[in-house]
């Protein structure tokens, strides 16, 4: 009987969005006001109904132009055209210490062949300035430029004088930690888009572990959509070694939010791993597994135009009236 009434509610908290004709953000906010305020929910799923529910409030996704919209807890980065997904990439974000920070913001530019600055942060959670007394080596091998007071130096001057090191500078090249692409988007924090020299990360479960920006997996794709030119294009300008920052043609809005649950193009309930703790308790279950399976439901899947996080090419869930958890199980 329990599972039959949340099977059933679930079903009515996919429905209603479907044939929903308002505003994007208003669809989203119908399907997650069904679950968070339906008393059949409960647990780490009526949690992250309520914690997206609030940290969506305010968020308008446009429904014309170019828009970026990472979703940190899934891992993935969806580009929209009109309202409409384009491109759907893994992501890799910031873990848990050092967290992608929700944004609403807008491309700068798209640079090829990037060098990457180090954060201070990184400098010191690394103990990059102990590692130059003791291993110096490390930092020609990875072509580091070393910089004091702004002005490059000699990794044997820098070792003999650590203390006056000011920061490091990574050169262009496949080694480089921002890999071959970087997409700057405007913010305070020192946040962007970028390729990667490490794509194994791209196959966890749970991708949380860069320090902060957004590793996209088709970073070449996405950059040659912002810039309006073929993929091709792009392809020539990393292999010629252009280095200069470019422009979009267009405006592209770029937003990074955490929603731990999203109804996906089917309208079914997606739920990711709460990453950074910030959804709180659900309602109390009041005993039991209030999520199971339920078999005999019907095997019907609403279909509508809705929003997702989910690459086009993902394997899709059994089609049954019950939430479909995303990239592992958190229980």
């Amino acid at each position: 009987m329990k599972i039959a009434m949340i099977a059933a509610a679930v079903a009515l908290a996919m429905a209603a969005p479907a044939t929903a004709s308002a505003e994007a953000g208003d669809w989203i906010r119908q399907s997650l006001q069904q679950v968070a305020g339906n008393p059949a929910m409960c647990g780490v799923e009526n949690a992250a109904a309520r914690g997206t529910l609030k940290r969506f409030a305010n968020v308008k996704l446009p429904e014309s132009g170019k828009v970026i919209v990472v979703n940190i807890p899934s891992g993935v980065v969806t580009a929209y055209d009109n309202g409409r997904p384009v491109i759907e990439s893994k992501a890799v974000v910031g873990g848990a210490k050092t967290q992608t920070p929700e944004l609403d913001t807008h491309v700068t530019f798209v640079r090829p062949n990037p060098t990457w600055t180090v954060p201070q942060s990184i400098i010191r959670r690394k103990g990059w300035i102990e590692k130059l007394e003791s291993d110096p080596s490390f930092f020609d091998t990875n072509g580091f430029d070393i910089m004091v007071g702004g002005r490059k130096t000699s990794t044997a001057d820098a070792a003999a004088n650590p203390s006056a090191v000011t920061g490091f500078v990574q050169r262009p090249g496949p080694g480089n930690a921002l890999g071959v692409l970087k997409i700057g988007i405007e913010n305070d924090q020192a946040i962007y888009l970028h390729d990667t020299n490490d794509p194994g990360k791209f196959e966890s479960e749970v991708r949380a572990a860069s320090a902060g920006c957004v590793r996209v997996e088709k970073v070449r794709d996405i950059a040659a959509w912002i810039l309006d030119v073929p993929t091709s294009q792009v392809d020539a300008l990393i292999d010629g070694g252009d280095v200069e920052n470019l422009p979009p043609p267009e405006p592209v809005r770029v937003i990074l939010g955490y929603w731990t649950a999203w109804p996906d193009d089917s309208g079914r309930l997606r739920f990711y791993p709460d990453i950074y703790n910030l959804d709180g308790k659900g309602a109390s279950c009041g005993g039991g597994d209030a999520w199971q399976q339920d078999d005999s439901a019907e095997d019907e899947t609403p279909q509508s135009d809705g929003p997702r996080f989910v690459p086009a090419d993902a394997p899709k869930p059994p089609a049954r009236p019950v939430p479909a958890w995303t990239e592992y199980q958190v229980r």
